[in-house]
């Protein structure tokens, strides 16, 4: 079952990484640094690369986000290993789509911070007339979904158990 899990997990985060990283080699292939191409309504493809962390907070500072993806990136597998062996979890489906989303997508933008200091960015969307949302990418795309898919399963969970969750400190093992 756990194999199973492994598989789909890996699945989805390697297809996060390959969707990531083909759609940002064809942005870095055909539209010039700042050029910016109309799609539809209020997108447009803009070519973008972001020094800083979400939002293209902090600029320049490219060695902050890196070593925060790569602690994240450590930390997950021995979060989930502690609470498989100590707490007897047994991910779903969805969790294991969700984090491995969340996974994909941290890697997806490291890639880019370590192969070029910056992450290409390119989904430029205008949320009001003359007011555009921060360029994003695929790669910030999964992990804002599967942070809000593990949301709804803490929600649900939490509605599950009459509105309270357990602590894991609570467990006596």
């Amino acid at each position: 079952m756990l194999r199973r899990k492994a598989l789909l997990g890996a699945a989805v985060l390697s297809l996060a990484v390959i969707a990531d990283q083909i759609t940002k080699e064809c942005v870095r292939g055909s539209l010039a640094l700042g050029e910016s191409l109309h799609v539809f309504g209020p997108v447009h493809l803009t070519h973008v690369q972001n020094t800083g962390a979400v939002f293209g907070l902090g600029q320049g500072y490219t060695i902050i986000p890196t070593v925060a993806s790569i602690v994240v990136l450590i930390t997950i597998p021995f979060i989930l290993r502690h609470m498989v062996v100590h707490h007897n979890y047994k991910p779903t489906n969805f969790e294991t789509f969700s984090i491995s989303l969340i996974a994909g997508g941290a890697i997806g933008n490291l890639i880019d911070r370590i192969l070029f200091s910056a992450v290409t960015d390119f989904i430029d969307v205008e949320i009001l007339p003359g007011v555009r949302w921060p360029a994003f990418n695929v790669a910030d795309a999964c992990i804002v979904v599967g942070t809000i898919l593990v949301l709804i399963i803490l929600f649900r969970r939490s509605a599950s158990e009459g509105g309270r969750m357990e602590s894991l400190s609570d467990d006596p093992s």
